[in-house]
């Protein structure tokens, strides 16, 4: 795959970090535009020696190749409604040469995975779904749009994540769960039973906190 330029809507400098490790996997090096468009100061270093980045505050994207530079579900979803990225035929999708994908699984547009993850046969990934380094996710599991998993979360077989779900660093879903939509679950949680929707659970095995009113 040739790409000359690649245009990230969102500015977080994890999901860059992570975006353009991802390419430099594939040894791929475009030239990086960042849509800045609310002049977002970085704290944090996110920038990589083999790669041209620039920000800039032009929001259109027509004709652009386009991924997402941001992991919080909600914000994934508010700029795909902004930017109507729902109906853009030009995303494009970045999964690491490092991570292991079964033939079988069904992935949708704008998704990303990362090095050492592994995904197992006749899974779906949904649409802008980011799924961390060292993820194991077993057979036959469905993920929900917006969706992110943290790093080094194991996900059993048959289990249901519906969208815009934040899963922690660490956790551990048993066979069969169901989790239910915006659902935060806390790092190092262990979870053994279906989880409701709009809830934050956390503990080990995990409890349900507070509601979810993001």
């Amino acid at each position: 795959m040739e790409i000359k330029k690649l245009t990230v809507l969102g500015f977080s400098e994890g999901a860059l970090t992570m975006l353009l490790d991802i390419l430099n996997s594939q040894k791929i090096y475009p030239d990086i535009e960042i849509v800045n468009n609310l002049n977002l100061t970085p704290s944090k270093e996110y920038k990589h020696p083999m790669f041209k980045i620039k920000l800039i505050n032009d929001i259109e994207i027509e004709n652009k190749l386009v991924v997402l530079g941001v992991t919080k579900p909600h914000i994934k979803k508010k700029i795909c409604e902004v930017f109507n990225l729902n109906n853009n035929q030009n995303l494009i999708n970045l999964i690491s040469i490092k991570s292991d994908t079964s033939k079988t699984v069904e992935v949708g547009k704008g998704i990303s995975i990362n090095v050492n993850s592994c995904i197992a046969g006749h899974c779906k990934i949904d649409d802008f779904v980011f799924i961390n380094r060292n993820v194991s996710i077993g057979h036959h599991t469905v993920i929900g749009k917006y969706t992110t998993i943290n790093p080094g979360v194991n996900i059993a077989g048959n289990v249901t994540i519906g969208e815009e779900c934040l899963i922690g660093i660490g956790v551990n879903i048993i066979d069969g769960v169901k989790i239910g939509n915006n659902v935060i679950i806390g790092a190092g949680s262990l979870v053994t039973k279906d989880i409701p929707n709009n809830v934050v659970v956390y503990g080990t095995p995990c409890k349900i906190i507070r509601n979810n009113e993001t």
